[in-house]
């Protein structure tokens, strides 16, 4: 993790060189020394990041080095932003004041070139230090055999081997049958000679392969069989060798040269049906060197089964992801387990159902993970009573830890094998609490606001964005990250989370705290996370602030039931505490919280990048201080509302490092005054723009605009305005908008064509109070070439009778997942829904529908519905297939939020 922070370092470095080369001019000698004695330790580094010494002194070094990369970092920031305050202004007052201010300002480039040589200084003696003190000797491994064999050992352990039997596996039959019929059948050979299994560590890769390659369909089908496990270091020509020995188990002699190794392995799979498994490969490099040996696509009977965590690596041949054990067949593995030991019949009164409660509890919290569940059990053996049982059902994860670090380990194994520019950015995610969702732009900002994102790895034409969302799939496809839905959010699995924070504070990257005790004397982090839910947070808080060192990202969250929550005293300290005077990112989530008082001295965080101030209600906020905080990139006051009477027009003008703007609510009337979005020259997203708050003017002025989210515009004016604005912008990629008292007549008819035709845009469309007699019609256009086009399409409150079928003018867009018609009047005598129409549509909702007509919805259409509204519709005669009646709620109340209405399962239910 040092060797990442180095980066980072470097690359704030080279940037700035970059950017700001004219306020660095008098130090640029000193600045690309730094750089240079920074890398010279960096590849150092990552050889003592690989090995995990226990060195206390090599620990201690380490420390050093990454606290000095962030003070150059520091330094050199503070610079910048000081030198360039004022310089743009070029008023006659302005010019005298340079004037004055010219010794003062040599003074200060005097002062920061001597700091600059310091930290050089520190690092080079550091650096002699590691020769001295035999530290490098020690890393590279000269003189540390024990850590070899210690790796040696490890890699032993972590061998599988076919004929090892699983005295307890359950479920998972689906998976098992699936796998044998691929593997089984002539029909897939030429399709699937490669299948990959994938999944986190601990979901049960390696016993259902050993499952599959003893499965008597699978020994009757193959006449030779190979296991090899690969894991992290693969000796490739040693693996070669072993498939070789089992497939000709008899064979006298060997090869002379790997190159006849692979000839001869080959040669065996032309002659036979072979089946080989190669389990816990990790490297896509790995897997190139061994497919050498096995024979090009249907040529060959032979079949390869891959167990891997990389789905990257799965999808080499035909991939199929684990679907896990059900909490049935969880409970059955935690019981086999955990009473493995106890004669039921000789156990007099035994109650199991209080035993099974708390246990279904427990396998729950660990996601029903089968080496988790299984750790769980064998813990779970020891302890014969309730109490027991209930004392580790309170903290399921650091019993598991106990039960011999089996799964720390496993899983610790997927962290290890990150890349160094992923690193921080899966540590940087255990701010999540169990169960939470995150959404995915709020990481991205996360990331870019610490300098995680790499530029190198920004091609032409992507943003920091596009590579952060790549990063974010790399997660995924890894298996540290799942995603609930695809666009907005993720979390961690239980278990994944544990290792996060568990990583983090180890490193000192971050430290969570949700309660005072968890608040130790010694711990120290560079990132701080706070859960705070009662009424003592102010010491909570103050207590973690003062153990925490020079931090750089700050994250608090008090739940709406504090009433008392973050008094005067602790605002007017929260910008003020030195340690927050290197913060990069600075959250405050408080649900619902009504404060008086504004923060003090928030003008001083001058290196902050990402400002969340979110779920408050503000009477008074210094957002002309916002201004003074040049290097901002982020700032999202998303569920805020201020009071607009005090704030200036101009409050969000001039940002030239903007990137991002959650733009707050405004509870009041409109004003006189509009507020202006003007000089932003680099924004990319704009979330809550509303255009009887703000000048619509200005929107069509952003270059750089790629989304426009929770948009609501009103009159006819304006929605032409930003509409035309968004069809004739290339960039633009994510459009949720919702047009209010719009007459669509004429060139408002046009735009909306226009808008709904509009390829490579994802479009949420509310169309609500306006009068709109038809849908555009769009016959002309193939709309299958519009990815993804219109998703969403909200008509409420249409003051005119439509008259023409909108289902028909609806049905052709082959991504419109929700239909929402509320309080319209149609005058017509059907709607049809006919073959194949709306394929991937899940909920629709009929609410008020006025008129006297039927609705005809064809057999084949709506295949993926799984939630029908249907509220005062009277005068509407359904002709519906009988399978989507599963679905229908035609007298439940219509809930007041219609885009997370619940979900019905096949029965009709609520999940």
């Amino acid at each position: 993790m040092a060797e990442a922070v180095v980066s980072v370092a470097l690359e704030t470095l080279g940037n700035l060189l970059i950017q700001e080369a004219t306020f660095l001019k008098g130090v640029k000698g000193q600045v690309k020394g730094l750089q240079t004695e920074l890398r010279g330790i960096k590849s150092l580094l990552k050889d003592a990041d690989q090995k995990q010494h226990n060195s206390e002194t090599i620990r201690n070094w380490i420390k050093e080095i990454r606290c000095l990369a962030y003070q150059a970092e520091d330094v050199l920031e503070e610079y910048v932003v000081k030198a360039g305050s004022g310089k743009g202004d070029l008023g006659f007052l302005n010019i005298l004041k340079r004037f004055v201010c010219f010794a003062n300002e040599m003074r200060t480039l005097h002062k920061i070139g001597s700091e600059i040589e310091t930290i050089k200084s520190r690092i080079t003696s550091r650096t002699k230090d590691m020769k001295e003190f035999g530290i490098e000797a020690i890393i590279r491994g000269d003189q540390e055999e024990s850590t070899s064999d210690h790796e040696n050992k490890r890699r032993f352990m972590r061998k599988t081997y076919p004929h090892e039997e699983l005295q307890h596996f359950v479920g998972m039959e689906e998976d098992i049958e699936n796998l044998v019929s691929l593997l089984v059948s002539d029909q897939e050979i030429s399709r699937h000679p490669v299948i990959g299994v994938w999944g986190m560590g601990g979901s049960g890769k390696t016993s259902v392969a050993n499952k599959v390659y003893k499965h008597v369909d699978v020994k009757r089908y193959f006449e030779s069989f190979a296991w090899v496990c690969i894991t992290q270091k693969c000796q490739m020509e040693s693996v070669m060798q072993d498939i070789f020995r089992q497939l000709l188990p008899d064979h006298v002699g060997g090869a002379n040269d790997i190159n006849e190794l692979v000839e001869q392995i080959h040669n065996v799979q032309m002659e036979k049906k072979c089946l080989i498994v190669v389990d816990d490969i990790w490297k896509l490099d790995d897997w190139k060197c061994l497919s050498k040996c096995f024979p090009n696509v249907g040529i060959s009977h032979s079949k390869v089964l891959l167990t891997t965590r990389n789905k990257y690596i799965a999808e080499i041949g035909y991939p199929i992801q684990l679907k896990g054990i059900t909490e049935d067949e969880a409970w059955k593995l935690l019981r086999m387990k955990a009473f493995a030991k106890i004669d039921f019949q000789e156990v007099l009164a035994w109650d199991e159902s209080e035993y099974e409660k708390l246990g279904r509890k427990m396998i729950n919290k660990c996601d029903r993970l089968p080496l988790a569940v299984g750790v769980l059990g064998g813990i779970l053996s020891s302890k014969n009573s309730l109490e027991e049982w209930e004392l580790a059902s309170k903290d399921v994860n650091s019993y598991i830890e106990r039960g011999q670090g089996d799964v720390k380990e496993v899983l610790g194994l997927s962290y290890d094998e990150l890349p160094y520019h992923l690193k921080p950015c899966f540590l940087s995610l255990g701010f999540l609490q169990e169960d939470e969702k995150a959404e995915v732009e709020l990481i991205y900002h996360l990331w870019m606001a610490e300098g995680f994102i790499q530029s190198k790895h920004v091609g032409n034409g992507e943003t920091m964005s596009d590579v952060a969302k790549l990063y974010l799939d790399e997660l995924q496809f890894r298996s540290m990250v799942q995603f609930d839905d695809p666009l907005k959010a993720l979390s961690l699995h239980d278990s994944i989370l544990d290792l996060c924070q568990s990583k983090a504070k180890e490193e000192e990257f971050l430290m969570v705290v949700d309660k005072a005790g968890d608040v130790i004397s010694d711990q120290k982090a560079y990132r701080l996370v706070m859960h705070v839910d009662d009424e003592d947070n102010d010491l909570v808080v103050l207590k973690a602030v003062e153990n925490s060192n020079s931090l750089r990202s700050m994250r608090i969250t008090i739940s709406g039931s504090c009433s008392g929550c973050f008094s005067n005293n602790l605002r007017k300290e929260i910008f003020n505490i030195p340690q927050f005077k290197s913060l990069r990112t600075l959250i405050l989530w408080f649900y619902s919280l009504n404060i008086e008082e504004y923060f003090p001295g928030i003008e001083n965080l001058i290196h902050l990048r990402l400002f969340g101030l979110m779920g408050f209600h503000l009477k008074r906020f210094p957002l002309e201080s916002i201004h003074k905080l040049s290097c901002l990139q982020t700032l999202d006051f998303s569920y805020t509302s201020l009071s607009m009477t005090l704030v200036p027009v101009d409050t969000f003008c001039n940002m030239r490092h903007l990137r991002h703007l959650y733009l707050p609510k405004f509870p009041v009337p409109r004003r006189p005054k509009l507020m202006r979005l003007m000089n932003l020259p680099q924004l990319e997203t704009l979330n809550g723009f509303q255009s009887k708050y703000y000048d619509s003017e200005d929107v069509i002025h952003l270059q750089k605009l790629r989304t426009l989210d929770r948009c609501r515009i009103i009159g006819d004016k304006s929605v032409v305005q930003i509409i035309n604005y968004i069809c004739g912008s290339n960039l633009i990629k994510w459009v949720d908008i919702t047009i209010t008292e719009c007459n669509f007549n004429g060139e408002q008819q046009e735009s909306i064509r226009n808008l709904l035709q509009i390829p490579n845009v994802t479009l949420k469309l509310r169309i609500y109070y306006c009068i709109l007699s038809k849908l555009p019609r769009l016959e002309a256009v193939d709309l299958s070439k519009m990815r993804p086009g219109l998703v969403e399409l909200s008509l409420d409150n249409i003051l005119t009778d439509v008259t023409e079928d909108m289902m028909q003018a609806l049905d052709k867009f082959p991504n419109l997942k929700i239909l929402e018609l509320t309080r319209i009047g149609f005058r017509g005598d059907e709607m049809i829904c006919g073959a194949g129409s709306f394929p991937r549509l899940e909920q629709l909702s009929f609410y008020e529908v006025r008129g006297k007509f039927e609705l005809r919805i064809d057999e084949t259409a709506m295949p993926n519905l799984s939630s029908m509204w249907i509220h005062d519709c009277s005068g509407i005669n359904f002709t519906i297939p009988e399978r989507l009646r599963l679905f229908a709620r035609p007298l439940g109340r219509f809930p007041s939020n219609r885009t997370e209405n619940p979900i019905s399962d096949s029965n009709g239910g609520e999940n």
